[in-house]
């Protein structure tokens, strides 16, 4: 008897094709690779029964000075607090939400390009998608949106009152954040795309750079405009349209100085910017980076699912997550050239550097901290908690892989028994399948599918020189899939 392992490396791999891919893992859908093992993603459940009005798009989580748990929500159109389990619409009087931008229309494409009179087609042009920037001024939540332009603040002492712009703050911001000295920043200060501005230490309603207070401001030292900003250990990161920048404390008399931190790297949507503790990533315009003092440009094994994929009109809906127990980034996208919201992802685990895929809708994540679970939207306006027990309904995860080698030079093999490793004795529910070739263009044979029994060894019989496999999940249960034997024997040409 010879054994065979065929378990491919852990992560999945979409550039190329599936037969450059041979040996790998090529496609899946609600799994993750951890710690080697082949695993299905977490469950989740309603955080909120009824769905917000408008589609979530950003998140922020923290804790109030007694401890308790602020989650902020972002949507296209209102603003909501959830605390100490009940909701509040915390949408300030005036509020500028999302205005819908269409795909056609006078400008959307080329002059000249179509027949004067006839309704146009649909362009391939980028139209903006605002953010939120969310922070905390101690316990008191501030926020903006980049398309009404103010900073609020909200006080979970009156956790019902609607929140109030800001006194003296700058106007027509882009964003915002709280630096580790406390002062509030006004990032696209007051309309100018390259003016970063900031409070007076521990008053943000002072904004006057006076020679006896430390408000001021500064200008970024390179071309293009602001995009968006946030905390990174003792600075804070500004992104532009060409790069990031890093602002630094200096102290008195100028307060903080501005530096260039990395080029040809912009993001491919301000939402896709996550931050995983010791660094900061995010998607590019066709490559994944990464900032941890520098900029670096991450290897992508899913490259070509996501860049070839994305709906070029709406790529500005990409979101970015972290989920910390898991040592993993989600980025969201929109697959499909009218599909105007996120509904497929990938998972970056950094740690052991592999790549999932899969099919979800979401608009929006935060990882676990303030609250137990991370938490995520979608684009129905429905809340979510994740890694909440055991996927259930109508989802089974699965993951296939590409050609595998079985047989030697012309010679087929013979497979007699699947044997599991011990981590697969307990998986009751798992089902292995196989297809398979006699020769590389030749037909697909389907060898059927086949459930682990509860000895360890599972019989099968078929021959081939190439296979590929497909693990599916077919009972709500949790699996752990570790390496996968054939017991085969060599058989003739033919």
């Amino acid at each position: 008897m010879a054994l065979i392992p065929i378990t491919p490396p852990a992560g999945i791999v979409k550039n190329g094709t599936d037969y450059t891919n041979k040996g790998r893992w090529v496609d899946g859908n609600l799994v993750r690779f951890e710690n080697g093992y082949l695993k299905p993603i977490g469950g989740w459940d309603l955080l909120r029964n009824t769905a917000l009005t408008g589609k979530p798009i950003g998140m922020y989580a923290y804790n109030d000075n007694s401890g308790n748990p602020v989650l902020a929500v972002g949507t296209s159109e209102k603003v909501y607090v959830y605390y100490n389990e009940t909701w509040y619409d915390i949408t300030p009087t005036g509020f500028v939400y999302e205005t819908a931008t269409g795909e056609t229309g006078f400008g959307a494409a080329d002059f000249g390009e179509e027949d004067f009179g006839d309704a146009r087609s649909t362009s391939t042009l980028s139209f903006p998608a605002n953010s939120f920037s969310f922070d905390n001024w101690g316990e008191e939540l501030v926020f903006c949106f980049a398309g009404d332009g103010k900073i609020y603040r909200w006080q979970p002492s009156a956790p019902s009152t609607i929140a109030s712009a800001i006194s003296n703050a700058p106007v027509g911001n882009i964003a915002t954040v709280v630096s580790n000295e406390r002062h509030l920043f006004a990032l696209g200060s007051g309309g100018d795309p390259r003016k970063i501005a900031w409070s007076e230490r521990e008053d943000n309603t002072n904004w006057t750079s006076l020679a006896r207070n430390t408000a001021g401001d500064i200008q970024i030292p390179t071309g293009g405009q602001i995009l968006y900003g946030l905390k990174y250990k003792s600075d804070i990161i500004v992104f532009t349209d060409i790069g990031i920048n890093r602002v630094y404390y200096l102290g008195a008399p100028f307060t903080y100085g501005i530096a260039e931190a990395g080029t040809n790297c912009k993001a491919i949507s301000v939402r896709s910017i996550v931050q995983a503790g010791d660094f900061i990533a995010w998607l590019g315009e066709n490559s994944v980076f990464a900032y941890d003092g520098t900029v670096k440009e991450i290897p992508c094994e899913v490259h070509d699912y996501i860049y070839n994929e994305m709906s070029e009109l709406y790529r500005k809906s990409c979101w970015g997550g972290h989920n910390q127990n898991f040592n993993e980034i989600w980025w969201g996208f929109p697959s499909g050239a009218n599909q105007t919201t996120p509904n497929k992802y990938v998972i970056w685990n950094y740690r052991d550097n592999t790549w999932s895929i899969g099919e979800l809708d979401r608009s929006c994540w935060v990882d676990q901290g303030a609250f137990d679970k991370p938490i995520a939207g979608d684009s129905s306006g429905f809340i979510y908690e994740h890694e909440s027990g055991v996927l259930t309904g109508e989802l089974d995860p699965f993951c296939q892989s590409g050609p595998l080698e079985i047989g030697q030079g012309d010679k087929l093999a013979q497979v007699n028994q699947i044997i599991p490793d011990e981590e697969a004795n307990a998986l009751p529910g798992v089902t292995i399948s196989f297809t398979g070739k006699f020769t590389p263009l030749g037909t697909e044979t389907d060898f059927g599918s086949f459930t682990f029994e509860n000895d360890g060894y599972t019989d099968a019989r078929f021959s081939a020189r190439q296979v590929k496999m497909k693990v599916t999940r077919n009972s709500q249960q949790d699996f752990q899939l570790g390496q996968i034997r054939l017991d085969v024997k060599p058989r003739g040409k033919r």
